[in-house]
């Protein structure tokens, strides 16, 4: 009897290190969302790379040529909320931005989508430049309304303006393509 409780013991531990292992190797991924640029040659790709019973949440993104086949990470996040696959990637119409938005980041702005998502991150693929809407640490220049100021997407990105908030908050930080007198987002 004693031995029967002895080996069920060690055969439960042993389920429970191999279901731990498992994670571990899986982590990094699991990839939660993907997207396609509107001509079809990009896909974005957000990719969980912590383990999902880490206290901890970090995702990466990556750009992945569909002519040639080559993937590049252009992000890697600071720690940000649950749950995973929170997250919406969006293109511009044009295919050379890529926006995050999402309901659980830690974000440093409260910018608001009328669907309640909020901007998170912005890449311009040309220039390879970065913009980041967190509170974490970070040596990307801050994501502010202006930022996206004049940038068509693929679905709509509008922003609640609260009483009071001034329109041209990070005029300095607009992404290339910006034209002067565009104000509608």
């Amino acid at each position: 009897m004693k031995r029967t409780i002895i080996a069920s013991a060690l055969a439960g531990l042993v389920g429970f290190g191999m279901g731990m292992l498992c994670q571990m190797v899986s982590a990094g991924r699991t990839t939660t969302t993907t997207r396609l640029s509107p001509d079809e040659t990009l896909r974005a790709r957000l990719v969980e790379v912590s383990p999902t019973w880490s206290i901890d949440r970090n995702f990466r993104i990556d750009l992945e040529s569909l002519i040639d086949g080559t993937t590049k990470t252009i992000f890697l996040s600071p720690d940000e909320g649950r749950p995973a696959g929170s997250e919406r990637l969006i293109w511009s119409k044009d295919g050379k931005r890529l926006l995050v938005v999402g309901r659980h980041c830690y974000v440093k702005d409260d910018l608001f989508l009328d669907n309640g998502d909020q901007l998170y991150f912005l890449h311009d693929i040309p220039s390879g430049k970065s913009w980041l809407n967190s509170d974490g640490n970070s040596d990307l220049p801050p994501l502010r309304a202006g930022t996206i100021e004049g940038i068509e997407f693929t679905e709509p990105v509008r922003l609640k303006v609260a009483e009071g908030a001034r329109r041209d908050e990070g005029r300095s930080g607009r992404a290339p393509g910006f034209k002067a007198g565009d104000q509608d987002l």
